[in-house]
């Protein structure tokens, strides 16, 4: 049986621990085994380490070429998405269409947003102002990425749309992510990731 593994601190590896067996809710046929402990310390380390310098490193609009890039992936593999939401959550079709559909909709809204955000690392607010009266030095504010990590906690009934609306928000931002899908639909959060 398939045993569902994790991307963290960039690599692949299965949980430790107890495994939890996923099946089909509709055919009680069994699915995936996942392991709900992980190394979740190592993961944030990483994110701080590499994650957040990496993504930080780009411009809001190569993130958003990024986000974009994902969503068109996630399109592409819209049928087998389908497939393993209507077995893993029990979907119809129907729901499992909006769900993934929902969720490649979320990653363009964003990847769209950061190419109107542009070129720079950071966005420009207000006007500047001189540092005490009769000054010529002025300070201007601005908006930068927030240091540290995202951590996802993500419900069944939305495995895609949920996990990808939360993600690409951060992305965009600039912060890494670490998301931990709801164990009972796992199986297309991990076909995702």
């Amino acid at each position: 049986m398939m045993r569902l593994q994790s991307h963290l601190a960039g690599v692949w590896r299965t949980g430790d621990g107890p495994t939890n067996v996923l099946v089909n809710p509709a055919t009680e046929t069994p699915l995936a085994e996942i392991a709900a402990q992980g190394a979740l310390a190592d993961a944030v380390a990483w994110a701080r380490k590499f994650g957040g310098p990496g993504l930080q490193a780009l411009s809001w609009r190569e993130r958003g070429e990024r986000l974009a890039a994902l969503g068109q992936r996630l399109h592409g593999a819209r049928e087998e998405l389908i497939s393993v939401a209507v077995a893993n959550g029990g979907n119809t079709r129907g729901d499992a269409k909006f769900d993934i559909d929902g969720g490649a909709a979320v990653l363009a809204s964003y990847a769209a947003l950061g190419g109107e955000l542009g070129d720079a690392a950071w966005i420009v607010e207000g006007e500047a102002s001189p540092l005490h009266k009769g000054s010529k030095l002025r300070a201007q504010p601005i908006l930068t990425t927030r240091r540290g990590v995202a951590v996802h906690i993500n419900a069944f009934n939305f495995p895609a749309w949920g996990m990808l609306g939360k993600f690409a928000v951060a992305f965009l931002a600039g912060v890494p992510v670490i998301s931990k899908p709801a164990s009972s639909t796992a199986l297309l959060a991990a076909r995702i990731a």
